[in-house]
């Protein structure tokens, strides 16, 4: 009732004044208080969007720029209103905002499943691309437990691409193979091989047993409770500015008591840093939970453990034939309880020395448990290591600053 008579007071209002629009004008505004030139996705509060706008809750919404040109624009699951805005140093940032059906923008983040490659989960945006194991794999027996990375070198969606040209390369091969023409199919493999360079970028990185990029898993004692396969997950955002699924696992006896992982990842257009969120269904005591990398190398060089992130340098699985690096972190806000390297003796013929992580202690049933993971390479505007560490320092320093969103009536 209340925002029906704010409706009808904006309505006499506008002809009152001789406005040709019925509605007042909303905009949305971004300023930046820092002394930084600042470039992100922000988030605006969709429902007060469309409360200012008079509209049903769901609505379509534009947003266009002070030269009237429509910018991309997302609504999410959970009533945001994604905007990527750049704004200037102790800058405000102006969109204009009204109802209406969006044209249609590139889609810059995109993750589904496919089935047919032993149920692999895959999500990417413009800077890198990340793989999660599913039940088909986890039934083979394979011991792949963490998150893969694979590196892009292109701002477009790729990840499809690659997978339908391995797809009807391999058939191809088998064809010929079938045949008696080996050498030929072989060959075939290779140039559609998703671990070789073929101009977009490949996979290029190690998992096995261990954290890969970003998972989580549970410390008991000296060593690390690693998840196995999701048992299913669902997609809650797919672009173009934002992709959001969230991740449920099986059901696992940890530390004499029966959980439940949860996990919901989110990873934004331009950003190197995916949101892990993660919980813990069934505790009847706290757990002490970890995320963060895999390390492969036991040189001090390539590891960084800071109070706030844990960042590492990987050499690829054939660093004499790739001659470039990996840069991967785990980034932890406010600070995790204890950054550390947990060594595992046990995987040493995998090539595995152990995994960089950050430490919450003490996480309660259901309790969630927020940190950022990501990746980047020389092709994807990392260029060594050096600025992959002030890449995560910058990172941090604008989430602990962040743009103020807002919505207003002019």
């Amino acid at each position: 009732m209340m925002r029906n008579l704010k409706c009808i007071f904006a309505l006499v209002l506008a002809l009152t004044m001789g406005l040709t629009s019925a509605s007042a004008k909303v905009v949305l505004t971004v300023k930046n208080t820092g002394n930084e030139q600042r470039h992100e996705v922000v988030a605006f509060d969709a429902k007060k969007v469309w409360q200012k706008l008079c509209v049903a809750e769901g609505t379509p919404i534009r947003v266009k720029d002070l030269y009237n040109l429509e910018v991309p624009s997302q609504l999410t699951h959970d009533n945001k209103l994604l905007v990527e805005t750049n704004v200037i140093p102790g800058g405000v940032a102006k969109f204009n905002v009204v109802a209406g059906t969006p044209r249609k923008t590139t889609n810059y983040t995109d993750g589904k499943l496919y089935a047919w490659r032993v149920d692999d989960f895959t999500w990417e945006n413009d800077k890198c691309s990340y793989r999660a194991y599913g039940p088909a794999l986890q039934r083979t027996g394979e011991k792949a437990f963490g998150i893969d990375v694979w590196l892009k070198s292109t701002p477009y969606l790729d990840v499809e691409r690659r997978y339908a040209v391995v797809f009807d390369g391999h058939k191809r091969a088998d064809v010929l193979e079938a045949a008696g023409h080996k050498a030929e199919a072989d060959s075939i493999r290779g140039e559609v091989s998703l671990h070789l360079e073929h101009g977009t970028g490949l996979d290029c990185y190690n998992v096995g047993p261990s954290l890969g990029c970003g998972t989580p898993g549970v410390l008991i004692g000296d060593s690390i409770v690693f998840p196995y396969c999701f048992k299913e997950v669902r997609v809650l955002d797919n672009g173009p500015l934002r992709f959001v699924a969230e991740f449920v696992y099986n059901k696992t006896n940890i530390g004499n008591q029966n959980i439940t992982e949860h996990r919901i990842i989110s990873l934004d257009k331009g950003s190197y840093f995916n949101k892990m969120t993660v919980w813990y269904e069934g505790l009847v005591k706290p757990i002490d939970v970890v995320g963060g990398v895999v390390v492969h190398t036991d040189n001090p060089y390539d590891l960084k453990l800071e109070s706030d992130f844990v960042a590492y340098t990987d050499p690829t699985d054939s660093p004499k034939k790739h001659n470039f690096e990996i840069y991967v972190a785990a980034l932890f806000p406010g600070g995790a309880d204890k950054t550390m390297l947990v060594k595992d003796p046990w995987h040493h013929k995998a090539g595995i020395v152990g995994n960089a992580v950050g430490v919450k202690r003490g996480l309660n049933n259901n309790e969630p448990f927020s940190y950022y993971f990501g990746a980047g390479w020389c092709e994807s505007g990392i260029p060594n290591q050096r600025f992959w560490h002030e890449n995560i320092r910058l990172f941090l320093d604008n989430l602990s600053k962040p743009l103020i969103a807002d919505v207003v009536s002019e």
